[in-house]
């Protein structure tokens, strides 16, 4: 009797450990995939007007301009494909689903007047979706 309570309860035992070692393995390997799905954070302000000198329209005015001015919004994702809906559409509808954006405007000061230059950049890879030429001003 003392050989089978031994024989099953270090039987028992080893049953446990694998139960306990595969919990471990296995949250370990959940974790590990939350991680990796949510990815790095999203850009900046800062790194979004950086990225967005490098726009061929706002090198071209920088070039130009006897002053500059520069204003950023970001748009998270539900208002990006709210904005896909609505009349400026043909704006956004490049940005990947589920992407938020930086909206970068710029002012380009000419001496008398100057204009506004738009660049969309995807706030989720830093990259130039889209240039908005804009608008004259006096």
């Amino acid at each position: 009797m003392l050989f089978a309570y031994l024989y099953f309860g270090l039987n028992l035992s080893a049953n446990l450990e694998r139960i306990f070692v595969t919990l471990v393995i296995v949250s370990f390997v959940f974790t590990s995939v939350i991680i990796l799905s949510i990815g790095e954070a999203p850009i900046t302000r800062e790194e979004a007007i950086e990225i967005s000198k490098g726009s061929s329209r706002v090198k071209e005015g920088l070039a130009i301009a006897f002053g500059s001015g520069v204003e950023a919004t970001h748009y998270n994702s539900s208002m990006v494909e709210q904005l896909k809906l609505g009349h400026n559409r043909e704006i956004y509808e490049k940005v990947p689903k589920g992407h938020s954006i930086w909206k970068i405007t710029w002012y380009i000061g000419t001496g008398i007047g100057g204009y506004t230059i738009g660049v969309i950049v995807d706030a989720e890879v830093g990259a130039i979706i889209t240039e908005i030429e804009g608008i004259v001003f006096f």
